[in-house]
């Protein structure tokens, strides 16, 4: 009798494949209790990850400080040369935000009171506004007219604003988060002290887990993927912040000469809005000269759409060059399409998008030289190996006649 002969190997490959089904499955079944699970485990632990964000941006200020110290000759300053770069740098961190705070946040205050009581007239000036041009024959042809009045007819959004400016539950709600969050912001803030002050060990560990389960090669690999990456979301985080600031200052000077109303409101938008590549600065713009429009009349709104217009286009091609430099120089067709993709990300995926892109462009293009290279070498080797064998040849024919001319 012929003995049953077993695939183990294939038997183990099958029931692998099943749990493997299963647990997909039941992973799309149970697709909002893990989305659930995962929002709310990020947000246990966003003090630390907000901590790590802030030991990364001022990590680099921190190497700089402390080479600075380790220049003096005394020892025991030496030693002690990481701490007191960070503290150093926090000390001067917070006192630039109280600076700040203590110029901008008064007439930001005067401005926000100014526009909560605008907020309520806000409709019925657009109103006025949109109903008193002149549509030259075309309300005729579309009956624009009666599409206005009857969408502010429908859409009444004062009653709406007086509902949520009146409701207690909103405001609770939002004093309870925004205590909330300068928890985590204060714990961060220690968290990312010890981040700084430690640092040196936790990549020394995490380098140690690395090699455990990579190859030689492939962490060398890696290494220099993040080194690339460091320096590009460094510089274009810096660079940002920094041509956000000048783009908010720059617009608070240029809406309060004209005496546009929420000068300061208006011109923090436009900065902060700068920090979205391309298109942050083009949206923020159409909202500011709207608003300018209704609430300063045609004239002022013409004004400050020509001359932001004109801030824009020195910010876009001398400022921002300037301080970024060509780090992110990749097509414009890929900037669109890394922003479409980040947007589905909400605002931090629009704003990390385009060095994102960037890094993509790095390594895609290493890969491409790396390819040519080999098939170029390839090539030479095969173009030489070529010239020798005629070589040989034309040698070989040469001997040959050589003793018939004789």
């Amino acid at each position: 009798m012929k003995k049953l002969e077993i695939n183990w190997l294939l038997w183990i490959q099958g029931l692998l494949f099943v749990a493997a089904a299963v647990l997909v499955f039941n992973a799309v079944v149970n697709i909002n209790v893990i989305a659930t699970a995962i929002g709310r485990f990020f947000s246990i632990i966003s003090p630390v990850i907000m901590a790590a964000a802030i030991a990364y941006m001022l990590s680099r200020p921190c190497q700089w400080i402390e080479r600075l110290i380790k220049r003096v000759e005394y020892p025991i300053i030496q030693k002690r040369a990481r701490g007191l770069a960070v503290l150093t740098v926090y000390a001067v961190t917070i006192w630039i935000i109280y600076v700040m705070l203590s110029f901008l946040l008064p007439p930001l205050i005067d401005n926000l009171r100014d526009f909560l009581d605008f907020a309520p007239n806000l409709i019925s000036t657009i109103e006025n506004f949109v109903t008193d041009i002149e549509w030259n024959g075309l309300d005729d042809t579309f009956n624009i007219q009666a599409a206005i009045e009857t969408f502010f007819a429908d859409f009444n959004i004062q009653a709406i604003i007086g509902i949520i400016t009146q409701s207690l539950d909103v405001i609770t709600n939002i004093a309870i988060s925004t205590a909330f969050w300068l928890f985590d912001f204060v714990l961060a803030l220690i968290i990312s002290v010890y981040f700084l002050l430690s640092k040196d060990s936790i990549f020394a560990t995490v380098h140690r887990i690395m090699n455990l389960v990579m190859k030689t090669e492939n962490m060398e690999t890696l290494r220099y993927y993040v080194r690339q990456a460091d320096d590009l979301f460094y510089k274009f985080i810096g660079a940002q912040f920094l041509d956000a600031c000048i783009m908010g200052t720059g617009s608070i000077i240029l809406l309060g000469i004209f005496n546009v109303r929420f000068a300061v409101f208006l011109g923090i938008f436009l900065g902060l809005a700068n920090m979205i590549p391309k298109f942050g600065s083009i949206f923020a713009s159409i909202v500011v000269i709207a608003l300018t429009f209704i609430t300063g009349g045609v004239n002022q709104g013409i004004l400050i759409a020509i001359l932001l217009t004109i801030w824009q286009q020195i910010d876009g091609n001398i400022i921002g060059p300037m301080i970024m430099g060509d780090a992110l120089k990749i097509n414009p067709v890929l900037v669109f399409i890394s922003l479409l993709i980040g947007a589905q990300f909400g605002i931090i995926g629009m704003f990390l998008s385009i060095p994102v892109m960037a890094l993509i462009k790095i390594i895609v293009m290493n890969i491409i030289e790396a390819k040519e290279t080999m098939q170029n070498h390839s090539v030479q080797i095969a173009s030489k190996m070529g010239q020798v064998q005629p070589k040989s040849k034309h040698k070989l024919k040469f001997k040959a006649k050589k003793p018939d001319s004789e």
